[in-house]
């Protein structure tokens, strides 16, 4: 029998509750239809890194085996993931196509950055519960800072289709590249 429950904190968000499966992630998946809001998306990725629900999740390693990711939830609204980061790793400056975003650091640290005009990017170092909420027009770029690896839960709300990856050309133009959401994001 699910029940659902509201916190004081995120009054709109309704979090299911299930006997069967009291503190995993399905827990979580909020009971309606709609797409999620970033806040949502945010509370989610940290409700996962700390309660946890990530620990003992397999990781499968990319194509170019430089990280390993698990889909830990997914259906027509949204998806969770579990990504890990090594040394060296990096995402290149990328936005989420349609999709709302948040994730949260559940261990090791990540570096964010942020594009600015005529400057170089805004950098900040993210820790383990440091989180954030983005909407479909956030550009950034995630890469390792400590860890071995560093993990992060991300929440796509509706489930990210297609990312458009920054690139600066040859003359220093940037340009946009549309690619699948679930293909592999790099610097280069």
């Amino acid at each position: 029998m699910a029940t659902a429950e509201r916190r004081e904190h995120e009054p709109y968000l309704e979090i299911l509750r299930t006997d069967a499966d009291v503190g995993g992630v399905a827990d979580l998946v909020p009971a309606h239809e709609r797409r999620l809001s970033p806040a949502e998306c945010e509370y989610l990725a940290r409700e996962i890194a700390s309660r946890g629900l990530w620990e003992g999740v397999e990781l499968t390693p990319t194509e170019s085996q430089t990280r390993a990711y698990a889909l830990l939830y997914e259906d027509e609204r949204m998806e969770m993931w579990l990504l890990s980061w090594l040394p060296h790793h990096s995402t290149g400056f990328h936005d989420h196509g349609e999709s709302n975003v948040g994730f949260c650091v559940a261990q090791g640290a990540l570096v964010e950055q942020h594009l600015r005009c005529a400057a170089k990017p805004r950098a900040e170092t993210l820790v383990v519960g440091d989180s954030r909420a983005a909407g479909s027009d956030y550009i950034h770029c995630l890469e390792w800072e400590t860890g071995e690896p560093a993990l992060s839960v991300h929440v796509y709300s509706p489930p990210l289709e297609v990312v458009g990856q920054y690139r600066y050309d040859a003359d220093g133009v940037l340009h946009r590249q549309s690619q699948p959401g679930r293909d592999e994001l790099t610097r280069d």
